[in-house]
């Protein structure tokens, strides 16, 4: 069947299919997609994100729901997404990451679609995350840095030192190919999804989830996007601390694994500074804040000085 013939039929069988009501089918039939958006005061957002998402679904010709996670917002961000045709649950714990797992556990589609309402992706890109799924791919991440991006969408910090650097670190540590490890649109397959043991609470879930995925050897898509400026609203990432606890997650992942594909896969001077600089690393994290147990904290450090002796001893 031709691209183009699998379209139409999709929307042959969307046309059948029984409608939603606030993502819940009017039959027992599963729904194909849900579309998944933590929200923590969004009001001049939430609404356009929300019928953004609903007319790209409808136009890929599947059965969805559209699940916003309101995570305490104060104002009238529940009623915009109520009324703009989402099904609305509530996270109390903050947290973009406590937000999002509470969404995709609840969510009842067979692909999961996690993004933003803040305004920033442009949900008309959805096919583009559900058609790899469909032809089996295990999930899908957007990439923003590889398309147009308006004016001040992102900060320069963060678009040239944090993101870079972050992404960088985490494919030399994982042996990952990733462009944009912190795009927040992205995609899964949920019986994929329910193999991954994602814990974090708070931005470097982002991190979490494809350093599980990469280890359980995820086919991973990546797909350009088009970034755009907020549509209201407040930031909720804190530069340095967010960066940091990326960075600590990363470091006691990585440990966790063991440094054996570490040294092969990356050159030994990065080995080097990243043995010797971890002790700063470490306590700088835990002024960011940690919910580590303090006994993996010490034993990253331990473990970077060992692997710092065993440098010099091969040097």
């Amino acid at each position: 069947m031709t691209y183009a013939e699998s379209r139409q039929s999709n929307r042959m069988e969307a046309r059948e299919a029984p409608q939603t009501q606030n993502g819940v089918p009017a039959s027992g039939r599963a729904i194909d997609v849900s579309i998944v958006m933590p929200c923590l005061n969004e009001e001049e957002a939430i609404g356009r994100c929300v019928e953004e998402a609903s007319r790209a679904l409808v136009e890929l010709g599947l059965s969805a729901e559209v699940v916003v996670v309101d995570n305490g917002s104060s104002d009238r961000s529940v009623a915009m997404a109520t009324a703009a045709g989402a099904r609305v649950i509530h996270e109390p714990d903050r947290g973009y990451g406590n937000a999002c797992r509470r969404g995709l556990s609840e969510a009842r589609g067979r692909y999961l679609v996690m993004g933003d309402s803040d305004g920033t992706y442009d949900f008309r890109a959805l096919p583009a995350f559900v058609e790899p799924l469909q032809n089996g791919a295990d999930m899908v991440v957007g990439n923003r840095l590889n398309r147009g991006m308006e004016k001040g969408a992102m900060p320069w910090l963060h678009r040239y030192v944090g993101n870079p650097v972050l992404t960088g670190t985490m494919n030399v540590l994982f042996g990952s190919d990733i462009g944009d490890a912190h795009c927040g649109l992205r995609s899964i397959k949920k019986p994929y999804l329910e193999q991954l043991d994602l814990v974090s609470p708070g931005m470097e879930f982002a991190s979490e989830f494809l350093i599980e995925a990469v280890q359980h050897g995820a086919r991973i898509e990546q797909v350009p996007i088009r970034y755009r400026r907020r549509s209201g609203g407040q930031p909720k990432l804190r530069t340095f601390r967010d960066g940091l606890r990326h960075l600590r997650l990363m470091l006691v992942r990585a440990r966790g694994q063991g440094h054996d594909h570490h040294r092969q896969s990356a050159p030994r001077e990065w080995h080097a500074a990243l043995a010797t600089g971890t002790d700063t690393i470490v306590d700088l994290t835990l002024l960011a804040g940690s919910d580590m147990p303090a006994i993996d904290v010490m034993a990253v450090r331990s473990d970077a000085r060992a692997h710092n002796a065993d440098r010099v001893d091969h040097v």
